[in-house]
């Protein structure tokens, strides 16, 4: 099978979720759930549709939170995964904030209001 995004449309996998290694090589747990965890993420694009000419397969995409469906497991043989199966979301082509040709780094998103939070419970 082979996966088309059409129109307007924008299909991301490698979606940046889950717990994170630094270059340090420090473990930081997943934010998914709580407050801190409300922040954009990146996402690598698969495929987009004919009316897209600003992005293009095979780059990276930072997208406003929540503006991403979830995520569905499909098969495709572009995949480069043992099964050609891989999870893939659409993106909201309006909430892309920013766009790379180059993987993200290693670094880490808090969410400002979150760790103002944490700081007023702990002083």
């Amino acid at each position: 099978m082979k996966l088309r995004a059409i129109r307007d449309n924008i299909l991301c996998t490698d979606g940046d979720f889950g717990d994170k290694v630094t270059a340090g090589g420090l473990i930081v747990k997943s934010t998914i759930g709580k407050s801190e965890g409300i922040v954009p993420r990146w996402f690598r694009v698969f495929e987009v549709g004919s009316d897209i000419d600003w992005i293009e397969s095979g780059q990276w995409v930072y997208v406003e939170y929540g503006r991403w469906t979830e995520a569905i497991e499909v098969e495709d043989e572009r995949f480069d995964t043992e099964n050609n199966k891989k999870k893939i979301w659409k993106v909201d082509p309006n909430a892309c904030l920013l766009v790379s040709d180059e993987a993200p780094s290693d670094t880490i998103t808090f969410n400002t209001e979150a760790v103002s939070a944490i700081k007023k419970e702990l002083y």
